[in-house]
């Protein structure tokens, strides 16, 4: 393998912030002679980024399980996710504020990581409740789809009144109606940013229009890069790896692969829905949990695809926190969040669904040896999860809160968290490319 030599560095973190990041030793002596309360040893791991995953389905109600930020914050925790985007399971039809306003407080008593949300959008005349909201939301899911949208391009004139009042709509088209959409869209400001993309054909096109000025970002799910209707080959299979798209082939998961390669997608998302077997079985419901489990798969999908990993944590990490507008998150550096993730390389381990701590309780990729273990998280400066402490890997705080914008009022929602001063060591920043 060709593993880039060690590099050891020393960082400081005061009050949720990495204040110094240093390649000689910081002590109370270098630092004005401030007491530092703890020290963390991480020789022979990988430090990166908290992860952020900028699509996901979280509070979601039925009558087999109840899911809520307490419990699938938790699942982010033990996956490295310190900041997570839920994405409403049905359009909102009116008073968008109050809704997310309900939301971000609810949020802010239960959830271990950090948090933002988007707002899915059935009305499109609803434009003074839109433009309310863009200070406290991530983006609009306008709700455009096979069977809307000739609706929607027909009414083409709220259509563009509703791109202009968001500072970013996510949107899920394939084939022809990506032409379709583009046929009437003549908006070149507003992010648009397709997820969920399945297939490389759909990519291509997406990017098409990107290369003409649009501004586009793209994303995929580890749903789409890992399954594909070939696998299925028996009832179980059918019934569980069922997703909110079709699932393409495997030549499908090989181009977006490759795609990844040349850095074509920008980010990839858990796509995480907290169903469980029952509700999979009964009521043939789609979507798949994947916070606990992304990194991990991910990691070891690319160590063995020749991919780097930092192409890997730009996707986690960076391009999610600068495509959602994160402030100071998704990168390392002195100023930005003390979001963290310890990874231990070297281990394998089984993935059991009885350590799935999801309201799910199981995960798509039971008695899957991978390498890539989350070992600790830092949200906000704050040790989360501990992987170490088998008796307790998930501490009892909540150190999660609304992610704050680029000039963004969402900062008064902001907890005044008054963190210690912690000492933490980085070191082995390599490729890991073999």
């Amino acid at each position: 393998s060709s593993a880039a030599s060690d590099v050891y560095k020393r960082q400081l973190i005061k009050d949720s912030i990495i204040e110094k990041i240093s390649e000689v030793e910081l002590n109370s002596e270098s630092y004005n002679n401030q007491k530092i309360d703890a020290v963390f040893d991480m020789k022979c791991n990988l430090v990166m980024p908290g992860f952020v995953d900028a699509f996901s389905r979280i509070n979601k109600q039925s009558s087999y399980s109840t899911s809520d930020y307490e419990t699938e914050s938790r699942a982010c925790a033990y996956g490295g996710i310190t900041t997570f985007v839920d994405v409403p399971t049905a359009p909102i039809s009116e008073k968008y504020f109050d809704s997310i306003i309900s939301k971000v407080n609810n949020a802010n008593e239960k959830s271990h990581v950090n948090f933002g949300f988007v707002v899915s959008v059935s009305d499109l005349s609803n434009i003074s409740e839109l433009e309310k909201i863009q200070d406290y939301s991530v983006g609009t899911i306008v709700n455009i789809n096979a069977r809307t949208i000739n609706e929607r391009i027909s009414d083409s004139e709220k259509l563009s009144e509703t791109l202009r009042a968001s500072k970013m709509v996510l949107l899920h088209l394939s084939g022809y109606d990506i032409d379709l959409f583009f046929s009437v869209c003549d908006n070149k400001q507003t992010k648009l940013v397709f997820y969920d993309i399945t297939n490389e054909n759909d990519l291509e096109k997406i990017l098409s229009y990107k290369k003409e000025g649009f501004n586009i970002r793209t994303a995929t799910s580890v749903n789409y890069l890992l399954f594909n209707k070939d696998m299925i080959a028996n009832e179980y299979k059918r019934k569980t790896i069922t997703t909110e798209y079709k699932l393409g082939t495997m030549l499908n998961n090989l181009g977006l692969w490759n795609a990844i390669k040349d850095r074509k997608i920008d980010i990839i998302t858990s796509d995480h829905t907290p169903v469980t077997l029952i509700e999979k079985f009964e009521t043939n419901e789609k979507g798949l949990p994947n916070f606990e489990t992304m990194f991990s798969i991910l990691f070891d999908s690319c160590y063995y695809k020749r991919i780097p990993i930092t192409i890997l944590e730009d996707l986690l990490s960076k391009n999610p926190a600068k495509v959602c507008g994160f402030k100071n998150k998704g990168e390392i550096k002195e100023g930005y969040d003390a979001d963290l993730v310890v990874v231990n390389t070297t281990k394998r381990w089984w993935i059991k669904n009885e350590d799935i701590v999801s309201s799910a309780r199981w995960t798509p990729f039971n008695d899957y040896r991978i390498s890539g273990r989350v070992m600790m998280t830092f949200v906000n400066g704050q040790l989360v999860y501990n992987y170490i402490n088998q008796m307790m890997p998930i501490r009892e705080v909540r150190a999660g809160r609304l992610a704050t914008f680029e000039d963004n009022a969402s900062k008064r929602y902001a907890s005044d968290l008054n963190l210690s001063l912690i000492h933490i060591w980085r070191c082995r920043r390599s490729t890991l490319c073999r």
